[in-house]
């Protein structure tokens, strides 16, 4: 058995997967530091419109990106195994041009939007100036994930920034003052403009020199992408951080922020997700466009079998330890621990299908994601309002649990129909299952 699990951990795909799993990890235990801190520095009311502006803006750089983030992923991969160099020069110049101006758009829709809630000045700015540099590093770390490294491109969009956050937020805790939602968000702001540099410079050095190189473009093709990856992107936004917003508008600022307290906890097993996705991102794209199935199947089974190790272990942590996680943000958030119990469900199912949706959008299937997530939003929003008059902030998390649960299962199946491999957890069943068939068969053959 030790003999076995040192085997494991010598493979190469479980080496990445893992390392990439402790850096979502690592950010993720620093964004928890980040918002308990938050809790604790800010009024209960203080908080929540915190977490509600912090969805607002997470979601505008989603809008204001079209899909050019998972469009480079998807065609730089592709362009890069084909060694087209001028397409690639004209993906990203393509990219870059949409983004900035559709980005400006969504930023002044910010803006107007804030006055007219009667949103203060500071709040304005700072809400604004956060939504672009958020969206630079959301589409700085696809490129620099496919033409660096995992750690250049997630590590500066989700770790190396929070650390001085939390620093500083420590500090404001110790110092006995209370802390502004407007002056927590332009920190982060400043925070996060420091590894946008630094992603800029990374990916300048590593691409080729394309002086020389003419720009050649497929726009159709780009356009038809980016609108399935855009409409994709928005839906996914949605499902992560819409919640908040309409616990805000049906019930009240400090219970916005006790479900986004208890939703960044359950987050545990999206952050499995999230690191498969940025692993499955590199690695997957490259094997299936060069034909080499094997590698992606044997890719696939061992990303599976981390994720049911990480799957129970989770699990356990939330049942045993999620009051005393919940009692971090405050002693009002340690009394929702069903919240978090049935939050962490349905990120749990959402972890055990795998990277199917990302399997689905990274091999030219985009077109069958768009309607499981419309329909999860749609489910969700219907659970949300027939939900929360009876039950509060708990129906939220049934309905969240539920919808997630339903797609997860719809994609997996569109998966496996669509690509013939299945990423979850299950696959390994069959694997087994296969392996006893090889053994038995090779076992009557040799006359055992």
């Amino acid at each position: 058995m030790i003999e076995s699990i040192v085997q494991f951990m010598r493979r190469d795909v479980t080496r990445g997967v893992a390392g990439t799993i402790l850096l979502k990890v690592g950010s993720g235990a620093l964004a928890f530091a980040l918002f308990s801190l938050a809790a604790r520095t800010m009024s209960p009311n203080g908080f929540g419109i915190f977490a509600t502006w912090l969805s607002v803006a997470q979601m505008a750089a989603v809008v204001g990106l079209v899909g050019q983030e998972s469009l480079l992923v998807r065609f730089l991969n592709e362009y890069r195994v084909g060694n087209q160099p001028d397409l690639t020069k004209g993906v990203l110049l393509s990219s870059f041009k949409i983004s900035s101006v559709a980005m400006l758009i969504a930023i002044g829709a910010i803006a107007i939007g804030a006055n007219i809630k009667g949103a203060s000045w500071l709040l304005v700015v700072a809400v604004s100036a956060y939504t672009a540099v958020n969206a630079g590093l959301m589409l700085g770390s696809q490129i620099a994930r496919s033409l660096v490294s995992i750690l250049m491109g997630e590590g500066n969009r989700e770790f190396f920034w929070r650390v001085s956050v939390v620093l500083f937020l420590l500090a404001i805790m110790f110092g006995h003052r209370q802390l502004d939602p407007a002056e927590l968000i332009a920190v982060m702001t400043i925070a996060m403009s420091v590894g946008l540099v630094a992603q800029i410079i990374a990916i300048a050095r590593v691409l080729p020199d394309f002086r020389g190189t003419a720009v050649r473009s497929e726009p159709s093709r780009w356009r038809s992408s980016a609108l399935h990856f855009w409409v994709a992107s928005i839906l996914e936004a949605a499902n992560q951080y819409f919640d908040v917003i309409l616990v805000y508008w049906m019930l009240d600022p400090a219970t916005a922020g006790i479900y986004f307290a208890a939703s960044r906890l359950a987050n545990i097993f999206a952050m499995l997700s999230a690191a498969l996705y940025s692993f499955g991102a590199r690695r997957l794209p490259s094997l299936y466009f060069s034909k080499n199935h094997q590698e992606f199947e044997r890719t696939l089974r061992l990303m599976a079998e981390v994720t049911a190790v990480c799957v129970v272990s989770g699990l356990l942590l939330i049942w045993v330890g999620g009051p005393h996680l919940l009692n971090l943000f405050g002693p009002h958030f340690a009394a929702q621990h069903w919240v978090l119990i049935v939050l962490a469900i349905g990120t749990a199912v959402q972890a055990t299908g795998g990277p199917s949706a990302a399997i689905l959008q990274l091999t030219g299937h985009e077109r069958e994601y768009v309607p499981v997530i419309a329909g999860n939003v749609a489910l969700r929003l219907v659970g949300f309002l027939v939900l929360i008059p009876w039950l509060g902030v708990l129906g939220a998390a049934i309905s969240a649990t539920v919808s997630l649960a339903l797609a997860t299962i719809v994609l997996n199946i569109l998966c496996r129909r669509r690509t013939g491999v299945d990423p979850s957890i299950l696959g390994l069943l069959r694997f087994s299952a296969s392996k006893r068939s090889a053994y038995a068969v090779r076992g009557a053959d040799s006359g055992e």
